[in-house]
């Protein structure tokens, strides 16, 4: 059990190979989470390091470890991937970090970030038009175009302002709506 071509999860990606001392090295220097899955060509499936006898000695013996619910990672027949030779590593939905799942299943809106970034870009061109109005007007001498250009250096951005809270607004109430929605299934 001691090959030389270990592939270990590190952040989310399989990565390898490395020596069997190179793993043992790294889990004992915590660069390894506790859950993260390693495989080498002798094993059918991506498995915790905690669970490969290998390893076992690295397990702490004060504290027993905590049984791990691993989903089984599935592999396409058991057959190496031949762009990596190792099974495919399919990260299942769990995985994921809350917050980017809640992305991906519309639960959190990314439309307010949207939002506020045409706010910032509407507020530069606001003030720039704005600046350049109130410009060419004083080289003019044209009173109404420097009253023009203030204004929409002030009145521009604040328009924006209020039209993007307006817009922030509703997402906010489906997100806080998604969030009792939440704690109610989890009373019950």
């Amino acid at each position: 059990m001691s090959d030389n071509n270990w592939h270990v999860v590190l952040q989310g990606k399989g990565q390898g190979p490395f020596p069997f001392i190179t793993v043992q090295t790294m889990i004992k220097e915590g660069k390894v989470s506790k859950d993260a899955l390693v495989w080498t060509p002798s094993m059918a499936n991506w498995t915790c390091w905690r669970e490969v006898p290998a390893f076992a000695s690295l397990v702490l013996a004060d504290k027993a470890p905590e049984p791990i619910p691993q989903p089984q990672i599935p592999v396409s027949g058991n057959m190496p991937d031949p762009l990596y030779g190792q099974p495919q590593l399919k990260i299942p939905l769990g995985m994921i970090p809350p917050s980017l799942g809640d992305y991906l299943s519309f639960k959190r809106m990314i439309t307010p970030k949207i939002v506020n970034f045409f706010f910032w870009v509407g507020t530069v061109i606001s003030i720039v038009i704005g600046l350049g109005m109130f410009i060419v007007s004083l080289v003019n001498f044209n009173s109404t175009g420097i009253l023009s250009g203030f204004l929409t250096i002030l009145i521009g951005p604040l328009l924006l302002r209020i039209y993007s809270e307006l817009l922030i607004v509703f997402f906010r109430m489906n997100e806080t709506l998604t969030d009792i929605a939440k704690l109610l299934e989890q009373k019950k």
